[in-house]
C-alpha cells in the first residue's frame, strides 16, 4: 500500500506543503506553485498547470498576486526596520528583491538575527543553499528550521534556542496563514502570543476571497496525497483571531485600486495581555 512507503517526518507528523511520498518528485509542489503565481522562476510544468487552474477558478487571483508583491515588500520592510530579530514563518521560495536577513544585516549589522521556518523539502533545500550557508559564511546569524506551524508549541520552544524571546521579535507570514485551518491558525497565534515579549510585531499578507482557487488547490493536494490545503478567509475573521489572542491590529497598508480585490495585509503589535506571569 502507498502508506507503507512513507517515511517519518520531523516530530513524527506528516509534512505540510509537500509530498508525503518523497520519491514522487514529479507531482505538484505547493511552494513551486505559489512561486509561479508570485511571478517567480522556480516552478515546474506540473506546478504551472495547477496554478492556471486556480486562476481560471478565481479570475481575480492574478490581480491579487500583483497587489501582493507590492504589499509584501511594504510589510517586510516595516518588520525589518522595527526589529533586529525576525522570524519568517513559511518562508517559501525566494521571491523578494531582498530577503529579510539581507535587510536586517544592512539595518542592524551584527545584531541582526533571522530565522526562516518551513516544512516543505523543496523550500528547505533552497533556503539553506541560498540564504543560510552564504549568510553564515559571512558571519550572519541566519538559521533555516524544519518545523510544522500546525504544532506551535514545538515551534515556540525551538525559536527560543535561536532568538532572545525576552525582547520583542518581528514575525512575518506572507501567504502562509492561508494554509492553516481556523483551529490551527488560532493555536499558532495564541502560542506565539504566550511566548513572545510584549511589543513584538507580526506582518501579514493573506489572499482574500479566492474560494474557487482554494478549492482547486486543496482538491489537487488531496488527490496527490499531500497534507496541505488553501483556506479562503476574509479580513474580519483573521483580525478577530489575532485580537482575541492579545495582538492589536493597528495598521492596514493602503490598497492598490484597479487590481481587483486586494489581499489582506496588516501589521499587528502584541499587547502582552495573554503573556503568562
Amino acid at each position: 500500500m502507498r502508506a507503507e512507503t512513507r517515511k517519518p517526518a520531523v516530530w513524527g507528523v506528516a509534512r505540510s506543503g509537500t509530498l508525503l511520498d518523497r520519491e514522487e518528485w514529479a507531482l505538484t509542489n505547493a511552494a513551486r506553485t505559489f512561486d509561479y503565481l508570485d511571478y517567480g522562476k522556480d516552478s515546474w510544468s506540473q506546478d504551472r498547470r495547477v496554478a492556471v487552474k486556480m486562476a481560471e477558478a478565481s479570475p481575480a487571483l492574478a490581480g491579487q498576486m500583483l497587489v501582493h508583491r507590492k504589499a509584501r515588500e511594504g510589510v517586510v520592510d516595516a518588520i525589518c526596520h522595527s526589529f533586529s530579530q525576525v522570524v519568517d514563518l513559511g518562508c517559501g521560495l525566494l521571491a523578494m528583491r531582498r530577503a529579510p536577513h539581507e535587510r536586517g544585516r544592512v539595518l542592524w549589522g551584527s545584531r541582526a538575527r533571522t530565522v526562516y521556518v518551513d516544512h516543505d523539502l523543496a523550500v528547505l533545500a533552497a533556503a539553506r543553499a541560498w540564504w543560510e550557508h552564504p549568510a553564515r559564511v559571512r558571519g550572519g546569524n541566519v538559521h533555516v528550521l524544519d518545523l510544522d506551524l500546525r504544532f506551535p508549541e514545538t515551534l515556540a520552544h525551538v525559536l527560543g534556542e535561536h532568538l532572545d524571546l525576552s525582547v520583542p521579535v518581528g514575525v512575518l507570514s506572507t501567504l502562509t496563514l492561508d494554509h492553516l485551518e481556523d483551529t490551527e491558525l488560532a493555536g499558532l497565534v495564541e502560542s506565539l502570543a504566550a511566548r513572545l515579549a510584549p511589543g513584538s510585531g507580526w506582518g501579514i499578507t493573506h489572499l482574500s476571497g479566492m474560494n474557487g482557487a482554494a478549492e482547486v488547490y486543496t482538491g489537487q493536494a488531496v488527490e496527490q496525497g499531500a497534507d496541505t490545503r488553501l483556506v479562503a478567509r476574509e479580513v474580519e475573521g483573521l483580525r478577530k483571531v489575532f485580537e482575541e489572542s492579545g495582538w492589536r491590529w493597528h495598521v492596514s497598508p493602503p490598497n492598490d485600486p484597479g487590481r481587483g480585490e486586494p489581499p489582506i495585509t496588516a501589521l499587528t503589535t502584541l499587547t502582552g495581555t495573554t503573556r503568562p506571569c
